[in-house]
């Protein structure tokens, strides 16, 4: 699941009602198959990529057509193989709630292995209230938590003041956008990926699901088992989640972290050394702003669960140090620089995040109370004291102003069907926490897992592993899972 962190454009994703497929009723058929008329896009940077777009009219409230249609954007990059060798298309989402397919799919082909390029075109959208389908939500740019920037923290009064502040954001957005707002669960996406699938021509669906893409994937699996041909779900939510339970997740970047630290000790010993001096006060840097420990944790615990951030996290980590402890002309520049990391990732929230809490409120029935929220808040700073307290704050307190009806997602509790799904995920995964891998792990019992040694969230072609890529690769071009569970080696190379 992916959430904007506080003051950093950070990846990050996550997940009640009735219990196991056995009791689901069939889904509800669906009116005839559209089509989709691709053309190239009008953007220049997809155009230059090499991706061709389309649109796909489906209704807004899947079980009461009058009440409107929203039209979704959908892109495809054609298979580099040739017609012999292409086997189908592989349809991934990218997690979230708030992320768009349109926006990320040139880099996802980028990071596809070539194997797989070769046989299938690769195929996203984006979801309901996102960006370029609409409508989409706007004028929602959400708030982030008020932290005292130096001090003790009473997470007590940075969660009553974040649901305060985070209700009137949502309440305004939900008048804003009430059209669409109520029409953007997961089940409502799940119906759209299928319509997608009918309209590619395909009889079943071979998907990737990232992070909150999981979730999708996990539904689809109870709602339409036997239109699945391979789904591979890459760093689970829980297919057992509650909205209290999200906040689970916020332990995530303090155990990514770890695995930093070990690659770059002299930059775990620096920022330990930067921190001790932040909790106590701010810089003065020379544009006329300060640097405080949450533009430093924000930056650091934003990015962690991607190996690919870790020589630009512990380069501008040196870049603090020395703003505080350098002297002179070094000192000079180093406080030059900072001022201008800020301004780079500083910035308000943006509607990802009002997507974000939008719907995760529909998938989750449950309203925890503010003092449920705080008692979960203090448990994970316990249990994650560098950036546990903020993420969690943001995930158990995100409903907060908004009247909206939930449209439950179905929930895994014990074992759900025997479909064909190879699960990824990462011994410290930086955003959805490696229990939600193992809860998704025991939940589809024909399933296989591989498990990557570090901290990365989404690993199928992220960390360069011939160990993942393999497995995945096999399983969606030949449906072939392995014998067993599989551990793969880290290859960080510091």
């Amino acid at each position: 699941m992916h959430r904007h962190r506080p003051r950093s454009t950070a990846i990050a994703t996550l997940a009640a009602c009735f219990v196991g497929a056995a009791v689901l009723v069939a889904p509800t058929s669906v009116a005839a198959e559209p089509t989709l008329s691709w053309a190239a896009c009008a953007d220049p940077g997809l155009k230059k990529a090499g991706v061709e777009c389309a649109q796909l009219e489906v209704p807004m409230d899947r079980d009461d057509p009058s009440v409107g249609v929203v039209r979704l954007a959908v892109v495809r990059h054609k298979s580099s193989g040739s017609a012999a060798e292409r086997i189908g298309s592989l349809v991934f989402n990218p997690g979230g709630p708030g992320g768009s397919g349109v926006q990320s799919i040139a880099s996802v082909w980028g990071i596809l292995p070539a194997a797989v390029k070769r046989h299938f075109d690769l195929v996203s959208w984006g979801p309901r209230g996102v960006n370029e389908s609409t409508p989409s939500l706007s004028g929602c740019a959400t708030p982030y938590p008020i932290r005292p920037v130096t001090g003790p923290i009473d997470w007590a009064q940075v969660a009553r003041q974040f649901s305060r502040d985070l209700g009137v954001a949502n309440r305004a957005c939900q008048r804003k956008n009430a059209t669409i707002i109520q029409h953007m669960s997961t089940v409502e996406n799940v119906y759209d990926l299928d319509r997608i699938r009918a309209a590619l021509g395909e009889d079943q669906l071979t998907y990737w699901g990232m992070s909150y893409g999981t979730r999708i994937g996990y539904v689809y699996a109870l709602l339409f088992p036997d239109r699945m041909r391979a789904f591979v779900l890459d760093g689970s939510i829980d297919p057992a989640g509650t909205q209290i339970g999200l906040a689970q997740g916020g332990a995530g970047p303090d155990q990514a972290y770890g695995v930093f630290a070990d690659a770059y000790p002299a930059s775990d010993q620096q920022l330990r050394e930067v921190l001790a001096v932040l909790d106590e006060r701010t810089i003065a840097l020379p544009d006329g702003s300060t640097l405080d420990r949450w533009d430093v944790r924000d930056f650091v615990f934003g990015f962690d669960a991607q190996q690919a951030a870790y020589p630009a996290i512990a380069q501008i980590i040196g870049i603090w140090h020395a703003a505080i402890f350098a002297a002179g002309e070094e000192q000079s520049a180093a406080l030059a620089s900072s001022a201008q990391v800020a301004a780079q990732i500083t910035g308000p929230n943006s509607n990802a995040g009002a997507v974000f809490s939008a719907v995760n409120c529909l998938d989750y029935a449950g309203r925890p109370s503010v003092a449920q929220a705080i008692g979960a808040i203090r448990y994970q700073d316990r249990l994650a004291p560098q950036y546990g307290g903020s993420l969690s704050t943001m995930y158990a307190l995100g409903c907060s102003g908004l009247a909206i009806a939930p449209d439950p997602v179905p929930v895994i509790t014990g074992e759900g069907p025997r479909v064909p799904v190879l699960i990824l995920g990462a011994s410290r995964d930086g955003s959805t926490v490696n229990q939600w891998t193992s809860r998704m792990s025991r939940a589809f019992p024909t399933s296989r897992t591989v498990t990557y040694a570090g901290g990365q969230h989404v690993t199928w072609g992220t960390v360069h592993s011939s160990c993942v890529n393999k497995a995945a690769n096999t399983f969606v071009i030949s449906l072939r899972l392995p014998a067993m569970d599989v551990g793969c080696s880290n290859t960080l190379v510091p």
